[in-house]
């Protein structure tokens, strides 16, 4: 409006509250306007804000209704989860409700399973309907499932081959908990979308748990079932048993609040998967301070032992920042004019591997031995 046209326009701040009382009342100024109206004379329809599990209560989604009136006894389904209003409760939590009008936003008790952010709760008559909707919904889920995952799996393929070449396909799984299911999902979607490649391998992620509630003992039974899996807990605990049986198994539970941090640890971990840490025990490290052609022998990496000592013909992996290059062995191990074969922490020395010579200034070689 204020350029001429007919949309209104709020400056808003969520994060400073600024403007929050200007939208409410533009927002109500046009529906008085335009009269929108909704029937509360109607069996229910409700938005799933968020979903989670509460002690005492099991399932309780927070949920928008939109139309008609939300009533406790009802029976409803929402996405592939029904059941029935046990109890309604307001979102401060401390006062029951009877029921729930049209935009009234209010916590939902009665449900079978844990909806997912986004889902639409719907009243109807019978508990055997809703029962049956949501069986149907949830086969129907099952299948595009099983259709995304068939189609995912040819392009798996269709990757393992690029450019008529053979590429190993590694999968990191992990074990996705939550406070709420939308965070679930997120984290999970967020997950499912990351994937490492080099020319010999594949590294993508498998979520085997992606659930909202505190971390179980059928979750660590779960994640011991492959090797090397992790338990991410997003925003909520692992109960006394659970931590008791995931120590006892090896099973990391890693707690996070903040959704990149969470993500940032799981690429790191599938670096480690791409490029596995060398045989052996770490001894030391070297860091790339120049790099020389020498005719006939290739690059060598002048470098400076920062960390312990290099030995000649230990295994030895290649940093560049905190992505690994490479996995090799120590050809060659100079100081000054001769051949040596150790070099220690703060001695300079030159460097040459076994089929590596892409050095850059900065590069750090960690050295393994057997």
């Amino acid at each position: 409006e204020d350029l001429g046209g007919d949309v209104l326009f709020s400056e808003i701040s969520a994060k400073e509250k600024i403007g929050l009382d200007e939208l409410i009342d533009n927002i109500l100024i046009q529906a008085e306007i335009q009269d929108l109206k909704a029937n509360s004379d109607r069996f229910a329809q409700g938005a799933v804000v968020e979903a989670k599990l509460e002690k005492g209560l099991g399932t309780v989604a927070t949920t928008l209704i939109q139309k008609g009136t939300l009533r406790v006894g009802d029976t409803f389904f929402c996405g592939i989860t029904s059941g029935k209003v046990k109890a309604l409760i307001s979102t401060d939590g401390k006062t029951r409700m009877k029921e729930a009008g049209p935009s009234t936003p209010v916590r939902v008790v009665g449900f079978d399973g844990i909806p997912s952010a986004g889902d639409i709760l719907v009243v109807c008559e019978d508990e055997q309907m809703a029962r049956d909707l949501a069986m149907n919904r949830a086969r129907i889920t099952r299948e595009k499932d099983a259709a995304t995952y068939q189609a995912g799996l040819m392009q798996s393929v269709a990757a393992t081959f690029a450019d008529g070449k053979f590429k190993e396909k590694r999968e990191m799984c992990v074990v996705v908990k939550a406070d709420v299911q939308g965070s679930a999902e997120a984290l999970t979607h967020s997950l499912r979308d990351l994937k490492l490649e080099n020319d010999e391998a594949i590294v993508t992620i498998k979520v085997l748990v992606s659930e909202a509630g505190e971390v179980t003992k059928s979750d660590v039974a779960i994640a011991s079932v492959t090797t090397d899996t992790t338990i991410i807990a997003f925003n909520c605990a692992a109960n006394f048993a659970a931590t008791e049986d995931a120590r006892k198994l090896g099973i990391p539970i890693e707690y996070y609040n903040i959704v990149y941090d969470a993500i940032e640890s799981v690429e790191c971990r599938m670096q480690e998967v791409l490029s596995p840490t060398p045989k052996g025990e770490y001894i030391g490290a070297v860091i790339v301070q120049e790099v020389f052609n020498i005719g006939g022998t290739g690059n060598i990496a002048g470098s400076k032992c920062t960390d312990g000592y290099m030995k000649k013909g230990s295994n030895v992996r290649i940093m560049r920042g905190d992505k690994i290059l490479a996995e090799s062995k120590v050809r060659t191990l100079r100081s000054f004019k001769s051949e040596v074969d150790r070099i220690d922490a703060g001695d300079e020395c030159g460097v040459g591997l076994i089929d590596f010579e892409e050095f850059l200034p900065g590069d750090v070689i960690e050295s393994y031995i057997e």
